[in-house]
C-alpha cells in the first residue's frame, strides 16, 4: 500500500496451479464483489517464472475471521473449480509490516522466506538495509510476518529485470545485512512475475 493507504491487518497468500491463466483470470475478476463482501481490500497476483500457470495470489484483508470463512466457503470452492485450478491451494496467513511496492505494472519479483532469531530485531535490520536494496536495484519491497510462525519473515522484492534480482541475492552485502538482522536459516527464494494488481 502507499504511504497514504492504511496497511491491512493481515493478508492471505494463496498458491495454486491453474490450467490456463487467462481462463482463471476471467473467473477471478468476476468474483471481485464476493471478495469485497468478505473484507478483502485488494490483490496482487504473482506468476512463477518456472511455471507461469503456478500462481501466488496476495489478498489484503481487513478481518482474518471473515476472510477465513470466505476462504472455506462453498462459493469460493465452486469458483476455483470453474476457474480451472489444479489441486488444493496452499494458504499462508501473514501480517504486513512494511510495504512500498510498485502496484501499477507487471515486474520481475522474488518472494524470500527465512527464519529469524527475533522478528522485531530483524525488522529493524531490514529497515536499516534499505540502502543495500536500493543500490542492488530493488525498486519495490514489502515485509511480512507469518501469523502462525512469528519468527518467520516473508519479504517481496521487485526489480526491472530477473537478472537484477539474482545479482542482488548474490551480493555479499546482503548476506552481511541478513546476519546482522539475526536471520537463522538459508533463504527460500521464489522468482515470479508480479502484477495484475488492484486495490478495492
Amino acid at each position: 500500500m502507499s504511504a497514504s493507504t492504511q496497511r491491512p491487518s493481515a493478508a492471505l497468500i494463496l498458491t495454486h496451479e491453474v490450467a490456463d491463466f487467462g481462463t482463471w483470470k476471467l473467473a477471478f475478476d468476476g468474483h471481485e464483489e464476493a471478495r469485497r463482501a468478505a473484507g478483502v481490500l485488494g490483490h496482487h497476483i504473482n506468476r512463477h517464472v518456472d511455471n507461469p500457470n503456478l500462481l501466488s495470489v496476495y489478498l489484503a484483508v481487513s478481518d482474518v475471521a471473515k476472510a477465513k470463512a470466505f476462504a472455506a466457503s462453498d462459493d469460493l470452492r465452486h469458483t476455483m473449480s470453474e476457474a480451472g485450478i489444479k489441486g488444493a491451494p496452499s494458504a499462508v496467513w501473514v501480517k504486513p509490516v512494511s510495504e512500498a511496492i510498485v502496484w501499477d505494472r507487471e515486474l520481475p519479483a522474488m518472494m524470500i522466506s527465512h527464519q529469524v532469531a527475533e522478528f522485531d530485531t530483524w525488522l529493524a535490520g531490514y529497515a536499516a538495509a534499505a540502502v543495500v536494496r536500493k543500490q542492488g536495484g530493488i525498486i519495490g519491497a514489502a515485509a511480512n510476518q507469518l501469523l502462525e510462525e512469528p519468527n518467520t519473515a516473508l519479504v517481496y522484492h521487485q526489480a526491472e529485470s530477473l537478472d537484477a534480482l539474482k545479482a542482488f541475492m548474490a551480493n555479499p552485502g546482503l548476506k552481511d545485512a541478513m546476519q546482522k538482522a539475526g536471520v537463522t536459516s538459508a533463504p527460500e527464494v521464489t522468482f515470479v512475475t508480479g502484477g495484475w494488481a488492484k486495490r478495492y
